[in-house]
């Protein structure tokens, strides 16, 4: 079985699911788990597919499996090592939020033939965008991808803010996206072809006959990449779309179809566009906005107290770190490959973590909604007794985007550190850039260790969660420990991951061009010794770190259990005598960091905002008359014509009267009809 066959067959399968889900609207019992059977078959096959490059190379067939007549557009195929990577982040991420949809989408009342055929659309969207390598069907599973994704945004149709989040979602994404199309014309004109590999000579082109048009085509990718990643401020749409969205989608989401985005600015800005000073440039745009959207959005962050869209704006800056380690990387080509090497592998591994830890907490984010029926974290508290499964989880992920050793965010946000802080004793510009990330990973400590967990999960419970007296079901419950397994072996494991990681940033330029593995990271025992060629500069073993940490924790419980230490019993706190509910009393999620939040609110004038996210003023139109009767269907159409089918059922119906000699007498009339149709006929 050739692997382009097992491509095409995982495809299929996903079709196929897709359309007996939509023909299931009443099976609400057994839809997901139809769904589940199908993503699968999907998912081996995907899954076989990266392992087999990841261990012997780039799968790259000569001949397409269709061309597109007239328009230099062929459906070729390429699946490096680049490919692999996201498809094995889009495998895992998506099975687990399949797996929880199965228990979760139950609670909907919406029809679920909705919400299964559109997750399995939207994934084959996906899959496509990483297997291609013709930008005309590049942006074919680009639009496939967003147009059901917003049917996902949009699922519950009665909610007015889903929908109106959702047509945010959909103007904003396709404004990007006419900026790709725009740009993917552009270079056909002078290319005569789609292909990948020939559009690189073409920019090389560009880049000396005419360097205003080929910025203006890499403006016009960037902003449509960066729309769909997220990136502040192009991605103001994704605080709105991901609360909207049901959990599990949302999961899919910030996990991996926002890094569909961060795949499109490799493919371009590094697999078409040739080392040179425009490298530098666009390097620079990007650590700009890359360090812009991890500050803003996570310290908007800090404002939520909604659980879904706290995690949002933990989105946009997660983002933020992954574009500003991406831009380094570009921007160093040109000056030091091995820092560019490192800040490219950096950028990588914090999309694969992101993508776990992330998809994580928006499914502990769901098991919370699920079991209190409402995302306000002023109204949770004290869960974690009675959810300790999701509990537990939610402090894995938590600890992992925190950048908490020996976790997986620990790991790549270190070698961020490193390639920016290094690179800054000759570009004083990445020093700061590295110094302002690095600040910002305290607030996401803040944010998502201190408030989101503990509002949620410590502390007293409120007499809101009165009902909440057990965790959620088990496959929601092995959804999240499938990732949470995930975010831990990426950080034990960082040393075999970073050679992989290294291996896919080294296939986007030609191979002689990057330091070689050994010198630059000197990899021990799953740990990483850094070398940029003036001896060691930073030393990471995980695993060392990891066995450390568990035997002093044996100790400190040797110890408790040999003292014989009895249970504590927690007094009840005293209000200098007054009677107060544990509402009234604990911290509300406004309150958290108060004094430090406000050394950073807007005053211009008599104008004062809090935070630093702009508040963009809202579009208010009116559609004119004509236009809205038009798409009003029911009325011009629908409506007309069950009135006049109404009367002509009234007619036909006073004809029976009861007589039988009316009876006798249309059969004579219609016998008599009969019969002069087929003397005309003949």
């Amino acid at each position: 079985m050739s692997l382009q066959f097992i491509i095409l067959l995982s495809m299929g399968w996903l079709l196929a699911g897709a359309a007996i889900t939509l023909a299931m609207p009443y099976s609400r019992r057994s839809i997901g788990w139809v769904s589940l059977f199908f993503q699968t078959l999907a998912a081996a096959g995907f899954g076989y597919m990266a392992c087999q490059v990841l261990a012997n190379g780039t799968f790259n067939p000569d001949r397409p499996l269709f061309s597109v007549a007239g328009l230099g557009a062929a459906f070729l195929l390429k699946v490096d090592v680049l490919s692999a990577i996201f498809l094995l982040a889009i495998t895992i991420v998506s099975w687990a939020a399949g797996l929880y949809s199965i228990e979760y989408m139950k609670h909907y009342k919406e029809s679920l033939a909705r919400y299964y055929p559109l997750l399995l659309l939207f994934l084959l969207g996906m899959y496509g965008v990483v297997l291609v390598r013709d930008l005309f069907f590049f942006i074919v599973f680009w639009e496939f991808m967003t147009l059901t994704s917003y049917g996902l945004v949009v699922f519950e149709w009665g909610n007015k803010s889903s929908v109106n989040a959702g047509f945010k979602y959909f103007l904003m994404t396709h404004i990007g996206t006419a900026g790709i199309i725009i740009a993917a014309n552009t270079l056909y004109h002078y290319s005569q072809s789609f292909d990948f590999e020939a559009l690189r000579p073409v920019m090389a082109l560009l880049s000396s006959e005419n360097p205003a048009l080929l910025h203006t085509i890499l403006l016009l990718f960037f902003v449509g990449f960066a729309t769909k990643a997220g990136v502040f401020p192009f991605g103001d749409w994704l605080p709105d779309a991901y609360p909207a969205a049901p959990a599990p989608a949302s999961a899919a989401f910030s996990g991996v179809m926002s890094k569909m985005g961060i795949y499109g600015i490799l493919r371009v800005f590094l697999g078409m566009l040739p080392v040179s000073h425009f490298s530098y440039v666009w390097g620079t745009v990007m650590v700009v906005f890359g360090t812009a959207s991890l500050f803003i959005g996570t310290f908007t962050m800090l404002y939520q107290n909604d659980s879904k869209r706290l995690l949002a704006f933990s989105s946009v800056g997660q983002i933020g770190y992954i574009l500003l380690a991406v831009g380094a990387g570009l921007m160093l080509t040109r000056i030091s490959p091995a820092l560019a090497t490192v800040a490219l592998v950096a950028g990588l591994f914090h999309l694969i973590n992101h993508a776990a830890f992330k998809a994580l907490l928006f499914l502990t984010a769901g098991s919370l909604q699920y079991k209190t029926g409402h995302r306000d974290l002023d109204k949770m508290g004290g869960l974690a007794k009675y959810m300790p499964y999701t509990a537990a989880v939610a402090l894995i992920a938590a600890m992992g985007i925190s950048g908490i050793p020996p976790f997986n965010g620990f790991a790549s946000k270190w070698l961020i550190y490193q390639s920016t802080i290094n690179a800054g004793f000759n570009t004083p510009f990445l020093l700061l850039c590295g110094l302002i990330a690095l600040f910002t990973s305290l607030l996401t400590l803040a944010g998502v260790m201190i408030k989101y967990v503990g509002l949620a999960f410590l502390g007293q419970r409120l007499p809101h969660n009165k009902g909440v007296n057990e965790d959620v079901p088990r496959s929601m419950v092995w959804a999240k420990g499938i990732l949470a397994a995930v975010v831990i072996l990426e950080g034990v494991l960082a040393g075999f991951i970073v050679k992989g990681l290294y291996t896919a940033a080294c296939g986007l330029l030609t191979p002689d061009y990057w330091p070689q593995f050994g010198s630059l990271f000197h990899t021990a025992f799953l740990g990483l010794r850094l070398n940029f060629g003036e001896g060691l500069v930073g030393f990471y073993n995980p695993l060392f770190l990891l066995i450390i940490l568990t035997g002093l924790a044996l100790v400190a419980i040797l110890f408790w259990w040999s003292g014989g230490a009895k249970r504590r019993v927690a007094p009840e706190l005293w209000y200098s005598g007054e009677v107060q509910s544990p509402a009234s009393v604990r911290y509300s999620s406004y309150s958290y960091f108060k004094t430090f939040k406000q050394n950073f609110n807007i005053r211009i004038g008599k104008y004062t905002q809090e935070g630093v996210y702009p508040k963009w003023p809202a579009i208010k139109f009116k559609r004119p008359f004509k236009i809205k009767y038009l798409l009003d269907v029911d009325s011009w159409l629908y409506r007309p014509l069950a009135y006049l089918g109404h009367k002509a059922l009234e007619i036909f119906a006073g004809t029976h009267s009861g007589f039988p000699q009316w009876y006798l007498l249309w059969m004579v009339i219609g016998a008599a009809a009969a019969m002069l149709v087929m003397f005309l006929v003949r």
